[in-house]
C-alpha cells in the first residue's frame, strides 16, 4: 500500500507541473479511486489493475484535454461567422468610399490612375496611391495621404464611409465648396485632418469636436468665415491646430491644451482674443458708436442752425438806396 501511495503522490507530482491544477486533482481524485478497487485483489492482478487504473485516468484527461481544444475552436469558428457579415459590410463602406472619392474629384495629373476597382481580391486597394491599409491583405483603410495631388471640386462627402480612418490629409489640392456637417461624424476614430492650403469656405462644422480622438487639425490658408466653434477648445486631445489665413471673426475660444500659439490664427483681422489682442468691451464699443453719432448729429445741427442764423442776418440787413 506504502508503494501504491508513493507511485499516487509522484504522479499528481509530475501531472501538475504539466497541467493545470484542477486536471491534476481530477486525475488524482480518478486515479486513488479506481486503486482502492484494485487494492481488493490479489497481489498480481493488483499490480495490473494499477496499470489499467492509470491508463484509463491518462486517457480520460487526454480526452478532456482534446474535448477542451475542440471546444475552443468551434466556439471562436461560430464568433468568426457571425462577425464575418458585419466586416464584409465593413471593407465594402471602404471600397465604396475610395470609389465616391475618385468620382467626386478631377485628377489632372493622373494621380489615381492606378485606382481601378472591380478586382476584389484581398487587399487589392492597399496598393492603391495615397491609400494605406490596417493590413496588406484587408481592404480596410486606415489612411488617405493625397496631399499636394493637384486634386480639385467639392469636398468629397463620400469619406465619411472609411468609417474606421484615422487619419486623412487633403492638403496642397483646389478643394472648393464647404465642409458637410454630416461627414466627419461618422469618423469617430480620425486622428489628424489636413484640409489645409485649398480654397475651401463657408464656416467650420460644430461637429468637429465630435471626434474625440482628433489630435491634428489644420485649416489653415482657406476661406472660412464665422466664428471659431467653440468647443473646439474643450477637445482633450487636440494638440495641433491652426486657422491661420482665413476669414473668420469673433472670440477665440480658450484653448486648455495643445501646441496653440499666434501663428495659429495669422492673417485673421476680424479675429480677438488670446494670443491676439483683446477683443473690445462690448459696452465700451456701443458707447464709442453712441458718443460718434451723437457727434456727427451735433455737428449737422450745428451746421444748420449757422446757415439759417447767416440767412436770417443777411435777410435783416437794411438795403441802401
Amino acid at each position: 500500500m506504502f508503494g501504491q501511495s508513493s507511485l499516487l503522490l509522484t504522479y499528481i507530482f509530475l501531472y501538475s507541473l504539466l497541467r493545470e491544477h484542477e486536471e491534476a486533482m481530477l486525475f488524482a481524485s480518478s486515479f486513488f479511486l479506481l486503486s482502492r478497487e484494485c487494492s481488493t485483489t490479489k497481489t498480481k492482478q493488483n499490480a495490473s489493475c494499477l496499470v489499467l487504473s492509470f491508463a484509463i485516468v491518462s486517457s480520460s484527461g487526454y480526452m478532456m484535454m482534446v474535448a477542451k481544444q475542440v471546444c475552443t475552436i468551434f466556439i471562436r469558428s461560430c464568433i468568426w461567422l457571425l462577425l464575418l457579415p458585419i466586416l464584409t459590410r465593413a471593407m465594402e463602406s471602404d471600397i465604396t468610399c475610395l470609389r465616391s472619392l475618385k468620382s467626386q474629384l478631377k485628377d489632372p495629373h493622373a494621380y489615381l490612375s492606378n485606382w481601378i476597382f472591380g478586382n476584389y481580391s484581398d487587399g487589392y486597394i492597399c496598393s492603391f496611391f495615397g491609400v494605406y491599409c490596417w493590413r496588406s491583405k484587408h481592404n480596410k483603410v486606415l489612411s488617405i495621404n493625397l496631399g499636394g495631388s493637384g486634386l480639385e471640386g467639392e469636398f468629397p462627402s463620400g469619406v465619411k464611409l472609411c468609417s474606421f480612418m484615422e487619419s486623412l490629409n487633403l492638403t496642397g489640392n483646389n478643394l472648393t465648396g464647404t465642409l458637410p456637417s454630416d461627414t466627419f461624424s461618422s469618423l469617430p476614430y480620425l486622428v489628424t485632418l489636413d484640409l489645409s492650403n485649398n480654397n475651401l469656405a463657408g464656416e467650420i462644422p460644430a461637429n468637429l469636436p465630435n471626434m474625440s480622438y482628433l489630435n491634428t487639425l489644420l485649416l489653415d490658408h482657406n476661406r472660412f468665415t464665422g466664428s471659431i466653434p467653440s468647443e473646439l477648445a474643450s477637445s482633450p486631445r487636440l494638440l495641433q491646430f491652426s486657422v491661420a489665413h482665413n476669414d473668420l471673426k469673433g472670440p477665440i475660444p480658450e484653448f486648455t491644451a495643445g501646441n496653440i500659439s499666434l501663428s495659429s490664427f495669422d492673417d485673421n483681422p476680424d479675429l480677438c482674443g488670446f494670443p491676439l489682442d483683446p477683443c473690445p468691451d462690448s459696452f465700451y464699443s456701443m458707447a464709442i458708436i453712441a458718443a460718434n453719432i451723437a457727434a456727427a448729429a451735433f455737428f449737422l445741427v450745428g451746421a444748420c442752425y449757422g446757415w439759417l442764423y447767416d440767412s436770417r442776418k443777411q435777410n435783416q440787413r437794411p438795403r441802401r438806396r
